[in-house]
């Protein structure tokens, strides 16, 4: 797809006061800014080429940043510490996929607010956005870039954790994307200070070849630079991609903040398109219709993810046609990242080093027959992403290189299982589905509602469990609600899932519910409620939700929140039932957002009546189906063999 840029409307407002306007692009051409800003002096930068100081205005009349899609402004965010102040200071996205928020105000609280004068958000084009502040004084540019940037999705804040990064030279935005706290350096370092320390923890540099780094505080990792088959000689010159140079920690990170499943089709319009190279830039093409158009270094963005939803998958062709073994291996890692269900046969040795043999495996593992199943293809979908955020997201990614470089990094964050029960019966069943999680760092806190710890089922299935528990007792006449604020109490993690004890849950639901949360930024996060086994006529259903969306609500059973949101809300509300539904409505009204994720990795029981809070006839569910099966059929995730 071509970025065609029409007139901005700021011109007025951009040249008030005189003097050069600074521009930094991203995601579009220099070229085409004339067309933008009819009538206006002014000096531009590409994010992709730009290192220190890279204008020579040093104290330009106005700041105006444009980018393609979010995703882009989140290169540009990398950077914001080059961007000048400015009293005059605008944003420009040209488009945005349909489920990104609206920009809001472009200021973080307590960093310059005190200063506006005056700020507008309009539409630019037909799905495009135009930011455009006014200050009493010049104020800096990156700032409110990144709160923009920010405000288009649900992190509320911007920061990723350690290590710190430093981009030494141009080119690498694609690095950090949308951390305002990456500081640049030259090719050779040393990295920035404040206040008497280092800026950087760890240092990336692109530069071939890579001068001597002369800063003996930071580590500097050298990672490839764009390789084009004509660099690496003929097309068939495969044997020369090897080694460590071609694992996936040389390809650039995915953005997960902005690429990833949220607005998953299920059942989509469109059949299967290709994924191909033509006119020195990546295409997905649906027989004779462009759907979206790649950059040549294969970095996908929202927007693109957007037009792609409607499909029902993307064929990946291997032949060295496309723009080079790295752009080739981003642009595969973006739209698996996206749970864009992906075709390929069997990978070129260079493309599974890249994407690492987990991903290559994944994306052999299905069939354009599968894909015509809606229940298959979504299974597909939530391998691929699953394995691709957790390989290459840019979390991911820079944990994996401090790890080589011998810099310490924050533990993962642990999770407090509560789990609340009055059956001592179904104990053994609950905690043996605790048992089956992995990837995660848990404890159980299991609270039971009057039923003595003493009791033989109970003992026994604690005594066997192998991860930390607590076991809390609490009389039968305590509300609910008070009952799992009392569990909460217990709890030493730093987010806390709600659990049911007749319910199954695949062996990644907590993994899948932690994954949500990083790229979400949603305080609250859930599985749809999807699939029920109903238990006195032997029928599981499921039904039909949309999912990989925000929303009000999750299945009660399976969401995690973090542990500060939940203690900002002093907890449940002590009431016997719906405190699900309660807890949820407390936290939108709060200003908290929720997330609901796929539903594949949960399986709710329902048996007969007065066992359940939630409590409705059969025919709820039968008439709500979207399909059935006779028996106990859960989906292939749960890994579930009776």
């Amino acid at each position: 797809m071509t970025t065609e840029l029409t007139p901005s409307g700021m011109s007025a407002d951009l040249t008030r006061g005189g003097g050069k306007v600074a521009v930094a692009v991203a995601g579009v051409e220099t070229s085409d800014l004339d067309g933008l800003l009819p009538g206006v002096a002014f000096e531009a930068a590409d994010v992709d080429s730009m290192g220190p100081e890279p204008w020579a205005t040093a104290e330009p009349s106005a700041v105006l940043v444009v980018a393609r899609t979010p995703t882009d402004l989140r290169r540009a965010v990398t950077l914001s510490g080059e961007l000048p102040a400015a009293p005059m200071i605008g944003v420009i996205v040209v488009e945005s996929p349909p489920w990104c928020d609206a920009p809001g105000v472009p200021l973080s609280p307590g960093l310059g607010r005190r200063f506006l004068r005056d700020v507008g958000v309009s539409r630019y084009g037909s799905t495009g956005w135009r930011v455009k502040a006014r200050f009493s004084e010049p104020r800096p540019a990156g700032e409110v870039a990144a709160a923009v940037a920010r405000s288009f999705g649900g992190h509320h804040l911007s920061g990723y954790p350690l290590p710190m990064a430093g981009l030494a030279g141009p080119g690498l935005a694609d690095w950090r994307p949308g951390d305002p706290n990456v500081t640049v350096a030259d090719e050779r370092g040393p990295a920035p200070e404040r206040s008497g320390v280092s800026t950087a923890d760890l240092a990336i540099r692109a530069v071939p070849p890579a001068p001597e780094w002369i800063d003996e505080r930071v580590p500097a990792v050298d990672r490839p630079p764009a390789l084009t088959w004509e660099r690496l000689g003929s097309p068939g010159g495969y044997q020369v991609l090897s080694g460590e140079r071609f694992a996936p920690e040389a390809v650039p990170p995915v953005d997960e903040r902005s690429v990833n499943p949220q607005g998953f089709l299920k059942r989509p319009a469109l059949g299967v398109a290709d994924l191909l190279q033509h006119d020195g830039a990546w295409e997905v093409r649906l027989a004779d219709r462009t759907l979206a158009r790649l950059p040549a270094s294969g970095g996908v963005t929202d927007a693109d993810v957007g037009r792609l939803r409607r499909l029902r998958g993307v064929r990946v062709a291997w032949r060295p046609a496309h723009t080079g073994p790295i752009a080739a291996a981003r642009a595969v890692a973006g739209l698996a990242a996206a749970g864009v269900p992906l075709l390929s046969g069997p990978l070129p040795e260079w493309a599974a080093l890249a994407l690492g043999h987990d991903l290559a495996a994944d994306l052999t593992a299905a069939t354009e027959r599968d894909l015509d199943d809606d229940l298959r293809r979504e299974e597909h979908s939530v391998r691929l992403r699953r394995t691709a955020l957790t390989r290459h997201g840019t979390m991911a990614r820079w944990r994996e290189l401090a790890a080589r470089a011998g810099i310490a990094v924050p533990a993962p964050a642990t999770i407090s299982v509560v789990m609340c029960t009055r059956r001592a019966g179904l104990v053994p069943f609950a905690l043996d589905q605790v048992r089956r999680q992995r990837g995660v760092d848990l404890e159980v806190i299991l609270t039971l509602h009057g039923v003595p710890a003493a009791t033989p089922e109970v003992a026994r299935a604690v005594a066997a469990f192998d991860r930390p528990i607590t076991v809390v007792e609490a009389d039968a006449a305590v509300p609910f609600g008070a009952v799992l604020n009392q569990a909460a109490g217990h709890a030493s993690g730093s987010f806390l899932s709600k659990w049911d004890d007749d319910d199954w849950y695949g062996p990644d639901h907590l993994a899948d519910m932690m994954l949500a949360q990083s790229y979400s930024g949603a305080e609250l996060v859930g599985a749809a409620s999807e699939f029920f086994y109903l238990q006195q006529i032997d029928v599981t259903i499921r039904r039909d939700w949309t999912s990989e969306t925000m929303s009000n609500h999750v299945a009660g059973g399976t969401f995690v929140i973090a542990r500060s949101a939940f203690e900002a809300l002093g907890g449940f509300r002590p009431v016997p039932r719906s405190v699900d539904v309660q807890f949820f409505q407390d936290l939108l009204r709060a200003g908290g957002a929720i997330y609901r994720t796929h539903g594949l990795g949960f399986v709710a029981r329902r048996a007969a009546r007065g066992r359940h809070t939630w409590q409705e006839p059969i025919g709820y569910f039968l008439a709500r189906a979207k399909d059935q099966w006779r028996g106990f059929r859960p989906s292939r995730l749960m890994e579930w063999e009776q």
